[in-house]
């Protein structure tokens, strides 16, 4: 029982995905407090508290809390960093993170409940990785991205192409940040940016995450958020809420397909039990509550009636009194 009960820890352990969610700014009406771990596939519903829509899973997570419903973030930047498990970001409010399904699945989620409220909202979804040749013309206008600075580079090289597309990445990134002041145009519709960042695990995987130029990665990407979150900020007057968040799509496929074998598992022992016990229709609660709470009031008012009956006065003014009297029978 105890090697049993240690395989179950093990497995738990094995499979569960972990991450980070980081907040870099928030304006003063939606606060985030606490270290509770949050669900990716929850991240939708704190998006939408933060934009004053309606919640459909409330009390799920308490790591947010709307101070002042009257001056909600007019937009929501999102920043997502693929492969990778943590993000050595210096500012921010950190929260652990399970990464509990891929991140197209958490954009698609929170599109749909933008366009739920209105169609003139700006949705903007960025693939760093296609680079400037696939995005031609983006939902923010021409971005043109400024060329890299070799001098500047220590660890990193422009001579190998795991480092030459994390940084290109990371230079389009300048380049939203650059071309953001003059596309955007705030309005009483909330806007959704959000950039997909997939350069930096090969750089760990060639690398190592520790390495010297693993951090060389790091500190470039740090460099690059904080310029959009300065930017946006100004955009916005403060009114944004900007967040950077990690996600491991191959963890995910592993905890899918264990959770998805654990679900059969449960459902078939849950129809052998059922078949064990005896078996009832499915209005069979409330027919059975209706004669309960029936029978209950029927039996209390009667006894009522029969109390009441029983105290009476058989007066010359009763009923009582009149419908047994002979002289009223004489009398008809």
């Amino acid at each position: 029982m105890l090697k049993l009960l240690l395989c179950f820890v093990i497995a738990l352990t094995a499979v569960e995905a972990t991450g980070d969610f980081v907040v870099l700014h928030s304006p003063n009406s939606v606060l985030f407090n606490g270290n509770e771990e949050v669900e990716q596939s929850l991240l939708k519903e704190v998006f939408a508290a933060a934009l004053g829509f309606t919640v459909k899973l409330r009390g799920v997570w308490n790591g947010i809390c709307i101070t002042d419903p009257f001056s909600l973030p007019e937009a929501i930047v999102a920043v997502v960093v693929e492969g990778v498990d943590s993000l050595d970001i210096p500012r921010g409010k950190r929260f652990p993170l399970n990464v509990n399904e891929v991140e197209e699945t958490t954009w698609q989620a929170v599109r749909r409940r933008l366009e739920e409220r209105g169609n003139n909202n700006t949705l903007v979804r960025i693939s760093l990785a296609d680079g400037v040749d696939a995005l031609g013309l983006s939902a923010l206008g021409e971005l043109k991205p400024t060329p890299i600075d070799e001098t500047s580079l220590r660890a990193l090289s422009l001579r190998k192409d795991v480092d030459t597309k994390f940084l290109e990445e990371v230079q389009l990134l300048h380049a939203i940040a650059k071309k953001a002041p003059s596309a955007i145009k705030p309005d009483s519709k909330p806007d959704i940016y959000w950039f997909v960042i997939s350069g930096l695990r090969p750089v760990f995987d060639a690398y190592g995450s520790n390495s010297t130029v693993s951090k060389e990665a790091l500190s470039s990407l740090n460099n690059a958020l904080n310029v959009i979150h300065d930017t946006f900020i100004q955009a916005y007057d403060g009114q944004v809420l900007i967040v950077a968040f990690t996600n491991d799509a191959s963890k995910v496929h592993h905890i899918r397909s264990v959770t998805l074998e654990r679900q059969k598992r449960d459902t078939s022992d849950t129809i052998d039990m059922r078949s064990i016990g005896k078996k009832y229709r499915t209005n069979y609660p409330v027919i059975f509550n209706i004669f309960l709470w029936f029978g209950i009031v029927f039996v209390f008012s009667l006894l009522a009636i029969c109390i009441t009956i029983s105290k009476m006065d058989p007066g010359r003014d009763s009923i009582i009194y009149r419908m047994t009297s002979n002289r009223m029978k004489k009398d008809n």
